[in-house]
Protein backbone atom coordinates (compact mmCIF):
# COMPACT_ATOMS: atom_id res chain seq x y z
CA UNK A 1 0.00 0.00 0.00
CA UNK A 2 1.19 3.36 -1.02
CA UNK A 3 0.61 7.02 -0.56
CA UNK A 4 -1.65 7.08 -3.61
CA UNK A 5 -4.60 5.08 -0.70
CA UNK A 6 -5.20 9.30 -0.06
CA UNK A 7 -6.09 12.07 -2.18
CA UNK A 8 -3.59 14.30 -0.91
CA UNK A 9 0.36 14.57 -1.84
CA UNK A 10 2.35 13.33 1.32
CA UNK A 11 4.60 16.49 2.82
CA UNK A 12 7.97 15.50 3.14
CA UNK A 13 10.25 16.20 6.21
CA UNK A 14 13.78 15.95 6.54
CA UNK A 15 14.16 17.07 10.96
CA UNK A 16 12.63 16.14 13.50
CA UNK A 17 11.72 19.31 14.98
CA UNK A 18 9.43 20.33 12.00
CA UNK A 19 8.31 16.58 11.73
CA UNK A 20 7.21 17.13 15.99
CA UNK A 21 5.26 20.49 14.81
CA UNK A 22 3.13 19.21 11.96
CA UNK A 23 1.86 15.87 13.72
CA UNK A 24 1.45 18.04 17.07
CA UNK A 25 -1.27 20.08 14.91
CA UNK A 26 -2.49 17.42 12.87
CA UNK A 27 -3.13 15.46 15.86
CA UNK A 28 -2.50 16.44 19.18
CA UNK A 29 0.67 17.60 21.17
CA UNK A 30 3.21 15.32 21.30
CA UNK A 31 7.02 15.20 22.23
CA UNK A 32 9.26 13.39 19.24
CA UNK A 33 12.70 12.00 19.47
CA UNK A 34 14.96 10.66 16.80
CA UNK A 35 16.45 7.53 16.45
CA UNK A 36 19.43 8.56 14.02
CA UNK A 37 19.02 12.52 14.05
CA UNK A 38 21.67 12.42 11.15
CA UNK A 39 19.16 10.93 8.85
CA UNK A 40 15.27 11.37 9.75
CA UNK A 41 13.16 11.08 6.71
CA UNK A 42 9.35 10.70 7.16
CA UNK A 43 6.35 12.01 5.63
CA UNK A 44 2.90 12.60 6.02
CA UNK A 45 -0.60 12.36 3.59
CA UNK A 46 -3.94 13.39 5.27
CA UNK A 47 -7.59 12.80 4.08
CA UNK A 48 -10.86 12.55 5.94
CA UNK A 49 -13.66 10.18 5.27
CA UNK A 50 -16.94 12.29 6.95
CA UNK A 51 -16.23 12.24 10.66
CA UNK A 52 -12.94 10.05 10.48
CA UNK A 53 -9.36 11.97 10.00
CA UNK A 54 -6.84 9.37 8.11
CA UNK A 55 -3.39 9.75 7.81
CA UNK A 56 -0.71 7.78 6.33
CA UNK A 57 3.06 7.74 7.49
CA UNK A 58 6.26 7.06 5.98
CA UNK A 59 8.55 7.62 9.14
CA UNK A 60 12.61 6.85 10.04
CA UNK A 61 12.97 5.26 13.39
CA UNK A 62 11.57 7.67 16.66
CA UNK A 63 9.71 7.45 19.60
CA UNK A 64 6.44 9.90 20.05
CA UNK A 65 4.87 10.45 22.85
CA UNK A 66 2.27 12.56 24.75
CA UNK A 67 2.82 13.44 28.43
CA UNK A 68 0.96 13.41 31.62
CA UNK A 69 0.93 17.20 31.21
CA UNK A 70 0.10 17.19 27.64
CA UNK A 71 -2.88 14.95 28.11
CA UNK A 72 -4.82 16.55 30.54
CA UNK A 73 -4.81 19.50 28.46
CA UNK A 74 -6.89 16.93 26.45
CA UNK A 75 -10.24 18.98 25.17
CA UNK A 76 -12.34 16.21 24.64
CA UNK A 77 -12.08 12.44 24.66
CA UNK A 78 -10.76 10.66 21.45
CA UNK A 79 -8.59 7.70 20.43
CA UNK A 80 -6.08 7.52 17.59
CA UNK A 81 -6.23 3.65 15.47
CA UNK A 82 -2.40 2.71 14.40
CA UNK A 83 -2.61 0.34 11.27
CA UNK A 84 0.36 -0.97 10.46
CA UNK A 85 1.33 -1.44 6.99
CA UNK A 86 4.83 -2.31 7.09
CA UNK A 87 8.14 -2.35 9.26
CA UNK A 88 7.03 -2.15 13.23
CA UNK A 89 5.54 -0.19 16.05
CA UNK A 90 5.27 -0.54 19.90
CA UNK A 91 2.42 0.92 21.23
CA UNK A 92 2.87 2.16 25.38
CA UNK A 93 0.18 2.88 27.48
CA UNK A 94 -1.78 1.71 30.84
CA UNK A 95 1.20 -0.39 31.85
CA UNK A 96 0.63 -2.79 28.55
CA UNK A 97 2.73 -2.98 25.20
CA UNK A 98 1.04 -3.57 22.01
CA UNK A 99 3.94 -4.61 19.49
CA UNK A 100 2.33 -3.99 15.74
CA UNK A 101 3.76 -6.17 13.07
CA UNK A 102 2.58 -5.66 8.96
CA UNK A 103 -1.49 -6.52 9.09
CA UNK A 104 -1.95 -5.90 12.73
CA UNK A 105 -3.79 -2.82 14.79
CA UNK A 106 -3.77 -1.10 18.00
CA UNK A 107 -5.93 1.60 19.90
CA UNK A 108 -4.67 4.47 22.09
CA UNK A 109 -6.12 6.91 24.14
CA UNK A 110 -5.34 10.86 23.99
CA UNK A 111 -6.28 11.73 26.94
CA UNK A 112 -4.11 9.15 28.40
CA UNK A 113 0.00 9.68 28.56
CA UNK A 114 1.42 7.20 26.04
CA UNK A 115 4.32 6.37 24.17
CA UNK A 116 5.03 4.92 20.67
CA UNK A 117 8.38 3.58 19.06
CA UNK A 118 8.56 3.27 15.40
CA UNK A 119 11.27 1.18 13.33
CA UNK A 120 13.34 2.63 10.34
CA UNK A 121 11.01 2.46 7.38
CA UNK A 122 8.02 2.13 9.31
CA UNK A 123 4.88 2.82 6.68
CA UNK A 124 1.26 3.01 8.82
CA UNK A 125 -2.20 4.31 9.20
CA UNK A 126 -2.84 6.47 11.64
CA UNK A 127 -7.02 7.11 12.41
CA UNK A 128 -8.26 10.10 14.79
CA UNK A 129 -11.94 8.89 16.22
CA UNK A 130 -13.58 10.86 18.64
CA UNK A 131 -14.76 10.02 21.66
CA UNK A 132 -18.23 10.11 20.94
CA UNK A 133 -17.67 7.67 18.02
CA UNK A 134 -16.93 4.52 20.42
CA UNK A 135 -19.79 4.97 23.20
CA UNK A 136 -21.43 2.04 22.69
CA UNK A 137 -17.99 0.13 22.99
CA UNK A 138 -16.70 2.94 26.43
CA UNK A 139 -16.86 -0.12 28.65
CA UNK A 140 -14.06 -1.61 26.77
CA UNK A 141 -12.29 0.77 25.54
CA UNK A 142 -10.08 1.19 28.44
CA UNK A 143 -9.27 -2.48 28.34
CA UNK A 144 -8.65 -2.41 24.50
CA UNK A 145 -5.81 0.22 24.45
CA UNK A 146 -2.45 -1.38 24.22
CA UNK A 147 -3.47 -4.34 22.70
CA UNK A 148 -2.97 -6.27 19.37
CA UNK A 149 -5.74 -6.87 17.14
CA UNK A 150 -5.67 -8.73 13.91
CA UNK A 151 -6.28 -6.69 10.41
CA UNK A 152 -5.94 -10.28 8.55
CA UNK A 153 -9.13 -11.88 9.37
CA UNK A 154 -12.75 -11.39 11.11
CA UNK A 155 -14.45 -7.81 11.95
CA UNK A 156 -10.77 -5.90 11.89
CA UNK A 157 -10.57 -7.22 8.50
CA UNK A 158 -13.49 -6.19 7.51
CA UNK A 159 -12.75 -3.05 9.24
CA UNK A 160 -9.51 -2.35 7.45
CA UNK A 161 -10.79 -3.62 3.86
CA UNK A 162 -13.73 -1.31 3.95
CA UNK A 163 -11.47 1.78 5.25
CA UNK A 164 -8.83 1.38 2.13
CA UNK A 165 -11.80 0.75 -0.76
CA UNK A 166 -13.83 4.16 1.09
CA UNK A 167 -10.73 6.19 1.19
CA UNK A 168 -10.01 4.63 -2.23
CA UNK A 169 -13.88 5.57 -3.63
CA UNK A 170 -14.06 8.85 -1.80
CA UNK A 171 -13.62 11.18 -4.97
CA UNK A 172 -16.65 9.04 -5.80
CA UNK A 173 -19.08 8.81 -2.70
CA UNK A 174 -21.27 11.83 -1.34
CA UNK A 175 -21.03 12.97 1.84
CA UNK A 176 -23.97 11.02 3.19
CA UNK A 177 -21.93 7.55 1.76
CA UNK A 178 -18.72 8.28 3.15
CA UNK A 179 -20.58 9.51 6.90
CA UNK A 180 -22.01 5.37 6.60
CA UNK A 181 -18.64 4.08 4.93
CA UNK A 182 -16.79 6.00 8.40
CA UNK A 183 -19.44 4.76 10.64
CA UNK A 184 -19.60 1.02 9.31
CA UNK A 185 -15.50 1.05 9.35
CA UNK A 186 -15.95 1.81 12.93
CA UNK A 187 -18.70 -0.35 13.66
CA UNK A 188 -16.69 -3.66 12.48
CA UNK A 189 -13.74 -2.07 14.90
CA UNK A 190 -15.92 -1.61 17.92
CA UNK A 191 -17.05 -5.29 17.16
CA UNK A 192 -13.46 -6.36 17.52
CA UNK A 193 -13.13 -4.42 20.08
CA UNK A 194 -16.00 -5.60 21.66
CA UNK A 195 -15.10 -9.35 21.52
CA UNK A 196 -11.95 -9.62 21.94
CA UNK A 197 -10.84 -6.79 24.63
CA UNK A 198 -14.29 -7.24 26.32
CA UNK A 199 -13.74 -11.16 26.55
CA UNK A 200 -10.42 -10.10 28.45
CA UNK A 201 -12.05 -7.52 30.57
CA UNK A 202 -14.17 -10.20 31.65
CA UNK A 203 -11.55 -12.30 32.85
CA UNK A 204 -9.23 -10.10 33.86
CA UNK A 205 -12.47 -9.21 36.50
CA UNK A 206 -13.26 -12.54 37.43
CA UNK A 207 -9.94 -12.95 38.65
CA UNK A 208 -9.83 -10.19 40.54
CA UNK A 209 -13.32 -10.78 42.24
CA UNK A 210 -11.52 -14.36 42.50
CA UNK A 211 -8.66 -12.54 44.32
CA UNK A 212 -10.64 -10.64 46.89
CA UNK A 213 -12.93 -12.88 47.59
CA UNK A 214 -9.68 -14.88 48.70
CA UNK A 215 -8.70 -11.96 51.01
CA UNK A 216 -11.84 -11.60 52.37
CA UNK A 217 -11.78 -15.40 53.22
CA UNK A 218 -8.37 -15.08 54.98
CA UNK A 219 -9.38 -12.12 56.97
CA UNK A 220 -12.51 -13.90 58.03
CA UNK A 221 -10.21 -17.02 58.87
CA UNK A 222 -7.69 -15.01 60.72
CA UNK A 223 -10.34 -13.22 63.01
CA UNK A 224 -12.95 -16.09 64.16
CA UNK A 225 -12.26 -15.59 67.81
CA UNK A 226 -13.57 -12.14 67.57
CA UNK A 227 -17.61 -12.47 68.76
CA UNK A 228 -18.30 -9.55 67.28
CA UNK A 229 -17.13 -10.38 63.56
CA UNK A 230 -19.82 -9.78 60.81
CA UNK A 231 -20.20 -9.20 56.96
CA UNK A 232 -20.17 -5.34 57.90
CA UNK A 233 -16.82 -5.73 59.88
CA UNK A 234 -15.48 -7.74 56.96
CA UNK A 235 -16.96 -5.36 54.11
CA UNK A 236 -15.00 -2.22 56.46
CA UNK A 237 -11.80 -4.23 56.29
CA UNK A 238 -11.77 -5.06 52.84
CA UNK A 239 -13.19 -1.15 52.13
CA UNK A 240 -15.80 -2.40 49.83
CA UNK A 241 -19.72 -2.37 50.20
CA UNK A 242 -21.78 -4.91 51.72
CA UNK A 243 -23.28 -5.71 48.43
CA UNK A 244 -20.25 -6.34 46.77
CA UNK A 245 -19.31 -8.65 49.48
CA UNK A 246 -22.38 -10.38 49.48
CA UNK A 247 -21.68 -10.56 45.45
CA UNK A 248 -18.26 -12.16 46.00
CA UNK A 249 -19.37 -14.98 47.90
CA UNK A 250 -22.25 -15.20 45.51
CA UNK A 251 -19.74 -16.89 43.32
CA UNK A 252 -19.01 -19.57 45.73
CA UNK A 253 -22.66 -20.25 46.55
CA UNK A 254 -23.00 -19.21 50.00
CA UNK A 255 -23.24 -15.79 52.14
CA UNK A 256 -20.74 -14.24 54.08
CA UNK A 257 -22.76 -15.00 57.01
CA UNK A 258 -22.64 -18.47 56.05
CA UNK A 259 -19.13 -18.68 55.52
CA UNK A 260 -18.45 -17.54 58.93
CA UNK A 261 -20.28 -19.50 60.94
CA UNK A 262 -19.11 -22.51 59.02
CA UNK A 263 -15.52 -21.78 59.48
CA UNK A 264 -16.38 -21.26 63.05
CA UNK A 265 -17.74 -24.70 63.06
CA UNK A 266 -14.79 -26.56 61.42
CA UNK A 267 -12.31 -25.28 63.57
CA UNK A 268 -14.61 -26.41 66.43
CA UNK A 269 -15.24 -29.67 65.03
CA UNK A 270 -11.77 -30.14 64.66
CA UNK A 271 -10.59 -29.48 67.98
CA UNK A 272 -13.09 -31.55 69.40
CA UNK A 273 -11.70 -34.55 67.52
CA UNK A 274 -8.26 -33.29 69.33
CA UNK A 275 -6.90 -35.80 71.94
CA UNK A 276 -4.52 -33.23 72.83
CA UNK A 277 -8.09 -30.87 73.80
CA UNK A 278 -10.34 -33.67 75.45
CA UNK A 279 -9.70 -32.09 78.78
CA UNK A 280 -10.69 -28.85 77.20
CA UNK A 281 -14.31 -27.83 78.18
CA UNK A 282 -16.97 -27.99 74.90
CA UNK A 283 -18.06 -23.90 76.21
CA UNK A 284 -14.41 -22.91 76.00
CA UNK A 285 -13.51 -24.04 72.83
CA UNK A 286 -17.20 -22.08 71.02
CA UNK A 287 -15.87 -19.42 72.95
CA UNK A 288 -12.36 -19.75 71.65
CA UNK A 289 -13.63 -19.38 68.10
CA UNK A 290 -16.25 -16.72 68.63
CA UNK A 291 -19.32 -18.61 69.67
CA UNK A 292 -20.75 -16.03 72.54
CA UNK A 293 -23.87 -18.19 73.89
CA UNK A 294 -23.27 -22.03 74.29
CA UNK A 295 -26.98 -23.07 73.32
CA UNK A 296 -26.48 -21.30 70.44
CA UNK A 297 -23.38 -23.17 69.30
CA UNK A 298 -24.61 -26.54 70.51
CA UNK A 299 -27.80 -25.78 68.01
CA UNK A 300 -25.82 -24.52 65.06
CA UNK A 301 -23.48 -28.09 65.02
CA UNK A 302 -26.23 -30.13 65.89
CA UNK A 303 -27.74 -28.64 62.39
CA UNK A 304 -24.65 -29.33 60.86
CA UNK A 305 -23.32 -32.28 62.14
CA UNK A 306 -26.42 -34.39 62.99
CA UNK A 307 -25.38 -35.01 67.10
CA UNK A 308 -24.47 -32.29 69.60
CA UNK A 309 -20.78 -31.38 70.27
CA UNK A 310 -20.44 -33.54 73.11
CA UNK A 311 -21.23 -36.91 71.31
CA UNK A 312 -19.26 -35.80 68.13
CA UNK A 313 -16.37 -35.98 70.79
CA UNK A 314 -17.41 -38.78 72.23
CA UNK A 315 -17.47 -40.75 68.44
CA UNK A 316 -14.11 -39.14 67.60
CA UNK A 317 -12.72 -40.38 70.86
CA UNK A 318 -13.92 -44.30 70.07
CA UNK A 319 -12.90 -43.97 66.58
CA UNK A 320 -9.65 -42.99 67.38
CA UNK A 321 -9.05 -45.94 70.30
CA UNK A 322 -10.31 -48.37 67.41
CA UNK A 323 -13.55 -49.25 70.04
Amino acid sequence: MSHTLLRSAPKQFLDCASWKESISSAFVPLDVSALHPGRFRSSVADDELAWLRVSELHTSAQRVSRSRLQANQSESAGYKVTLQLSGRSEIRQASRRALLAPGEWGVYDTTRPYEVDVDDNAHFLVMQVPGRQVEAWEPHMQNAVARVFSARQGCGRMAMDLLRVALGEHAHLSESAARDAANAVMQMMGLDISERAGGRADQEQAGLRQAQLRRVQQHILENLHDPELSPAMAAAALRVSRRYLYNLFAQASTTPADFILSARLERCRDMLCDAAQAARQIGDIAFRYGFSDAARFSHAFRHRYGVSPSEYRRRAAENATGR
